[in-house]
Order: C-alpha cells, then sequence, then structure tokens
C-alpha cells in the first residue's frame, strides 16, 4: 500500500479535513448516528448469517457482543474527544467495520447488494439504448444525471438508506426529479467542455454503491468513455463496506453483465482493487495494482457522497479530476452550505488545479 499516484502531494494530502476532536456539534452528530446505524447492519448481517445456516440464537448473540462493543469504544470517544488523535468520518469508518468484522459480520450487506443487482441489471440496456439516442452535449449531460441517479442507492446515509429497505426508490424517478442547475458546485460546462475537446487516454473510475449506482450510472459513463477510446481503470474496494460494491462482486457480476449489455464485451475496462475497504477513500494508502494501472491515466473520478464529497473534495492530482456525487445526509448538506439530495460536481483541470 502506498499513495495514489496521481495524487500531486502526496506529503501534505489529507482525505478528511473534518476533525470531530474539535467540532463538538458534528461529533454530538455522528456519534448517535453510528450507534444507531448499526443496529440495521446487525439486522441484514444476522439474516445473510442465517440464510447460510447459523442459528438464529448464535447469530443473536453475535449482535448483543458486537454491540456493546460498538457502542462502549464510541461512547469512550464521545467522553474524551482527544484521546484517540485525530479522528474522521474515516476513522468512524474504519472503527465500524473493523469491529463488525471482529464480531462475525463480514458483509452484512451481501443479500442486499445482490438483490439490487438483480433489480437493477435488467434495466442497463434500457439506459444505455436511450444514452444512445441523445447527442452531443445532452449526451454528455444524461450520462451525468445518471450518475447523479444512481448514487442515490446508498445504504450508508439517512435520507436514503430507509427508502432502500421500504423499497422506495427509483432510478428513472430520481434521474427525472434532479435539482435543476446550477447545482450545488457545479462545474458541469468545464467537464463537458474537456469531454468535447480532448480523448482522455486512460481514465481511473473509483465506484461506489451496488445496484443502480454501478449497473445504470457509473457502467454507462465508462462505456460513453470507452467507446471514444478511453481505456478504463475501474476502481473498486477491496473489503465489503455497507453496499458499496467490492472487486470481488463486480468480478463475480462482470459475466451476467457482459450477457445483458454485450456492446461492453469487447471496451477496454479493467478491474482493478483499490486495497481499501471503507466508503470513504483515503488516498494515500491504496495498493499497488491500482497504482501499477493509473500511472498513465489522465482523468480521474471520484464517484459518491462518501469517496467524492466527504473526503476528496478537495483533492488534486497530476491530470484532470471529477469529483462527483449526491448529498444524502443532512450533517453533510450542512457543512457544504446545501440541502439533503443536493448534487456535486467538481472538476478540476490539471493546470487549474496546480495553479
Amino acid at each position: 500500500m502506498s499513495p495514489f499516484v496521481k495524487l500531486a502531494d502526496p506529503k501534505n494530502y489529507i482525505a478528511c479535513r473534518w476533525d470531530f476532536r474539535f467540532d463538538h456539534e458534528a461529533r454530538a452528530y455522528w456519534v448517535p448516528f453510528f450507534k444507531q446505524h448499526v443496529n440495521t447492519i446487525m439486522m441484514l448481517g444476522v439474516d445473510v448469517l442465517t440464510r447460510r445456516g447459523m442459528p438464529l440464537a448464535a447469530a443473536e448473540t453475535m449482535t448483543v457482543s458486537c454491540r456493546e462493543e460498538f457502542y462502549a469504544h464510541f461512547d469512550r470517544f464521545a467522553a474524551d474527544p482527544q484521546g484517540a488523535g485525530r479522528v474522521t468520518i474515516l476513522t468512524l469508518d474504519a472503527w465500524r467495520d473493523d469491529i463488525l468484522r471482529k464480531h462475525g459480520f463480514v458483509d452484512p450487506f451481501e443479500d442486499l447488494k445482490h438483490r439490487e443487482n438483480e433489480i437493477a441489471l435488467p434495466l442497463l440496456p434500457t439506459v444505455v439504448r436511450e444514452l444512445d439516442r441523445h447527442v452531443g452535449d445532452d449526451q454528455i449531460l444524461t450520462a451525468v444525471k445518471g450518475i447523479f441517479a444512481g448514487n442515490i442507492f446508498d445504504m450508508g446515509a439517512a435520507a436514503s438508506s430507509k427508502l432502500m429497505l421500504e423499497g422506495g426508490l427509483d432510478f428513472f424517478a430520481t434521474r427525472n426529479n434532479l435539482p435543476a442547475r446550477p447545482w450545488l458546485i457545479d462545474d458541469y460546462d468545464q467537464f463537458a467542455k474537456a469531454l468535447r475537446q480532448r480523448r482522455y487516454r486512460k481514465a481511473v473510475y473509483f465506484i461506489d454503491n451496488a445496484g443502480s449506482d454501478f449497473l445504470l450510472g457509473a457502467l454507462p459513463m465508462m462505456r460513453w468513455l470507452a467507446q471514444r477510446g478511453t481505456k478504463i481503470v475501474l476502481a473498486a474496494n477491496e473489503r465489503p463496506t455497507l453496499n458499496d460494491m467490492t472487486v470481488h462482486d463486480v468480478r463475480s457480476w462482470w459475466p451476467r453483465i457482459i450477457a445483458t449489455e454485450r456492446s461492453l464485451a469487447d471496451l477496454p475496462i479493467e478491474i482493478v482493487s483499490t486495497g481499501t475497504g471503507e466508503p470513504l477513500i483515503d488516498l494515500s494508502a491504496v495498493s499497488d495494482e491500482l497504482n501499477a494501472a493509473a500511472e498513465d491515466a489522465d482523468l480521474v473520478i471520484i464517484e459518491g457522497m462518501g469517496r467524492a464529497i466527504e473526503s476528496n473534495l478537495d483533492a488534486n492530482f497530476t491530470c484532470d479530476a471529477l469529483n462527483i456525487g449526491m448529498i444524502k445526509d443532512a450533517m453533510i448538506a450542512k457543512v457544504n452550505g446545501g440541502r439533503v439530495y443536493d448534487v456535486v460536481l467538481r472538476f478540476r483541470g490539471f493546470n487549474e488545479s496546480t495553479s
């Protein structure tokens, strides 16, 4: 593991600048949020384990010990915020996932990811045929709106996780009801201009959630780029976290994806592991596999509220970079001066980011 090869200033890079040791309001929000949310995660985890043969009583016993350790750990931080070093959302994510894995909840969202993929995959040909009917800037805008709409499928945010569990999310309805431009951060015109004026040699695309996010949002954009000569490095987590697609999920689903949408079959798309395992991403430590694949990239795309907004929003790279995602949490909206379901598209050309 080493710094991402495209970081402009690895020594001074900070994934998350929001330090909860000193932000009382944020700490008072996130500690209870994580304590409440872990119960939803364990509920899904129990279902996964019992479907695979574990007795219900044994799975429920696991939740008791996991909850006790989890609550104690987060309560210690709340009581002594200066006692754990620098603490960001990435830190809380790592604490959560480490404790869950310790108690046997390795991939609590495994079945939910599978269900969401099963629902979204048959819609992929419809989405790409529709995209193909558009031309010029309208085609680029349609692809971007698809990324926004897919990104609502997020089990790590309060606003969307409840809707997901209740089956109340719809990709096409979400896309039709996106906020009007100008968006909260809106560099779309610069991004569209860059796509019109050049053909990127290679793009690294950091994917996010399963279901419509990956299949109906990220993949059509990758396809659009790849059909125009851009090699795609599809970068996915090594370890499971929430409903994010892991590299293992992607590789497992890839034959079915190709069978469903044959236009993807011969495109230059390379699937690699980031080496990471949180819903945010700390680019100071990624896999050698990713760095080898990304060395000659001239575009980095970071997608999702966690990877692109909560972390890395102000990161600089030695190539063009796009941060894109939807805000699905009230506190994230507040600190960014927006509202829940606002969308962010930040694009920096290499010369702009280093000037």
